[in-house]
């Protein structure tokens, strides 16, 4: 008996999910609950397990393909006798649906537009289109089923096609030459989000000097008692509380820009962002209600959410829906960034490595612990004087952190 397994709706708006990672081969024999396929949405990584048992007959999809919600992921052959199989999608189960999609086009069958003809796109994709000024139904297509995909807009949108381009230049470099890395999964979505920050937002950046000499006694003095606890105590807590107090201070950096409805939404939550490096790219798990988290708790939960990310758990809850984020370029130095927004976000911080440096105290030569404390906003909200004062206001507390406890839950 044949049964075919859908891609499940996997909720919050979820339409289609890249195909990270098959588990399985064709003509291999699975278990009831053992691991079939890896896909990636623009929420979450998810394993997806196989409901009976039974030979694999047919993949639908390859690996860094676009797969759509209720469309064949794969298809088993049943044991004979084995009762009838049910579609378990968003928790319910019901009869499997018969695939009714076509089979995945190879790159050698693109679609070529026709005159009249109304293009097969995901929402994403043709929201795309309209942000790149193309006509989505002029597009060749290339994805499953003859859909436009992102990757045919980007290849819209550069002109000529590679394979053109190569067939009337000489071949240089030899072929082989060069080492080719599949660009997908988080690395992709990573390229996405910030490409679309770039042409949406307008990024402005005010850095400033903070004399970190008191930030770093008070961190010295208090990380034994945090280790008593359990806890490794560092920077990142004081100046989330630090950012916590200047944004309710200057508001317009706790929002974001809803451009369909013409409104800024100031934020009534401050979930705050920790961009994090890992082996696929940077991630930004997020602190969930941080003005009512202690100085102990944040320590907490920052070391939690890193460790996570590092480790490749980060939870789909503790991704997304920040209010604000913060970036840390300590570890590697460097005496300024640009970070760039984390869109629909209006602000970032950046941080940079606290060096000892000569300063001017009291008509004096003095050496201090001096870092560069960066914001980058959106130009299209927040004025340039805002954006300062909010870094002002981030820096006063770092430079008195005794002023945070004014704000300890």
């Amino acid at each position: 008996m044949a049964y075919q397994l859908e891609l499940p709706d996997i909720g919050e708006g979820v339409v289609e999910a890249e195909v990270q990672k098959w588990f399985v081969a064709e003509g291999d024999l699975v278990a009831e609950d053992q691991p079939l396929v890896e896909v990636m949405t623009d929420k979450a990584t998810v394993v997806i397990p196989s409901p009976k048992r039974g030979r694999v007959v047919r993949r639908f999809w390859k690996e860094g393909e676009l797969a759509r919600v209720h469309s064949p992921l794969v298809e088993l052959e049943l044991d004979v006798g084995a009762p009838a199989p049910t579609s378990k999608a968003n928790g319910a189960a019901r009869p499997a649906k018969a695939a009714t999609a076509p089979p995945p086009q190879t790159a050698t069958q693109t679609a070529t537009p026709t005159p009249g003809r109304k293009a097969l796109a995901a929402p994403a994709v043709r929201a795309l289109a309209r942000e790149l000024g193309l006509d989505i139904n002029a597009v060749p297509a290339t994805g499953p089923g003859g859909r436009v995909t992102k990757a045919d807009l980007a290849t819209a949108q550069a002109g000529p096609s590679p394979a053109a381009a190569r067939a009337s230049s000489p071949a240089f470099p030899p072929p082989g030459a060069d080492e080719r890395i599949p660009f997908r999964g988080v690395r992709k979505r990573i390229a996405e989000r910030m490409a679309l920050s770039k042409r949406t937002a307008a990024h402005f950046t005010f850095v400033e000097q903070c004399d970190a000499t008191e930030l770093k006694r008070a961190k010295e003095r208090m990380a034994e008692a945090a280790r008593a606890e359990g806890v490794r105590l560092t920077y990142l807590p004081f100046v989330v509380k630090a950012v916590v107090a200047a944004l309710k201070a200057h508001p317009k950096l706790n929002a974001a820009l809803d451009e369909a409805a013409g409104e800024i939404v100031l934020k009534k939550r401050w979930d705050i962002g920790i961009a994090s490096a890992t082996e696929a790219g940077l991630l930004v798990p997020v602190v969930r209600g941080a003005d009512q988290r202690s100085l102990l708790d944040l320590a907490r939960e920052v070391e939690r959410l890193s460790a996570d990310a590092r480790a490749g758990r980060a939870r789909p809850e503790d991704q997304g829906h920040s209010t604000f984020t913060i970036t840390s370029l300590g570890a590697l130095g460097g005496l300024f960034a640009t970070p760039v927004l984390n869109f629909p976000e209006v602000g970032i911080l950046g941080l940079h490595r606290i060096r000892p440096t000569p300063v001017v105290r009291d008509g004096q030569v003095v050496v201090r612990d001096v870092m560069n404390v960066s914001v980058t906003s959106d130009h299209r909200v927040v004025d340039g004087h805002e954006a300062a004062a909010f870094c002002y206001e981030v820096i006063r507390y770092l430079e008195d952190p005794g002023l945070l406890f004014m704000r300890m839950v």
